[in-house]
């Protein structure tokens, strides 16, 4: 088995780490002055304001992915040029809370056609599958739900 070689440095070093002479010292010293308290007090800060930040967001995100009440259009059906039926599912938590949901209906344009609030009675089941006829001023060629939110 060869021997191994170390590969060669740049001109003028041996390959070894030497001190630095006071010199050097002194000069690092001046370009990288010392931490003072006051440098120590802000890092601190910063490191519980970000950490602080960090569990706000958690909560955040942990609070608002399961809201009570949240809803879907499962399908909609266009029966005439001024009627649209629209079929909801809505899930709520607690399914003994009645619940409120916006819906819209919008042309080909985007221009807003029919709207209104569909009320969705307390029950027993936490899915609950409702029929909504709504009525548009002109053919609507989609259907949103938002802003489901609980009654009273």
């Amino acid at each position: 088995m060869a021997p191994i070689v170390p590969a060669p440095g740049p001109a003028g070093h041996n390959g070894t780490v030497s001190e630095p002479s006071e010199e050097d010292r002194a000069r690092i010293a001046a370009r990288y002055p010392a931490t003072s308290t006051m440098d120590r007090v802000l890092g601190v800060g910063a490191g519980l304001a970000l950490v602080l930040a960090v569990v706000l967001v958690v909560i955040a995100g942990l609070e608002r992915s399961n809201p009570p009440v949240v809803g879907m259009v499962r399908a909609f059906d266009v029966v005439g040029p001024d009627v649209t039926r629209v079929e909801l599912v809505v899930q709520r938590s607690d399914p003994a809370q009645a619940a409120t949901c916006a819906l819209f209906a919008q042309a080909t344009n985007y221009e807003l056609v029919g709207e209104t609030e569909v009320e969705v009675p307390a029950g027993d089941e936490v899915l609950e599958v409702v029929t909504v006829d709504l009525r548009t001023l002109r053919e609507a060629t989609s259907v949103t739900l938002e802003n489901c939110r609980l009654s009273g």
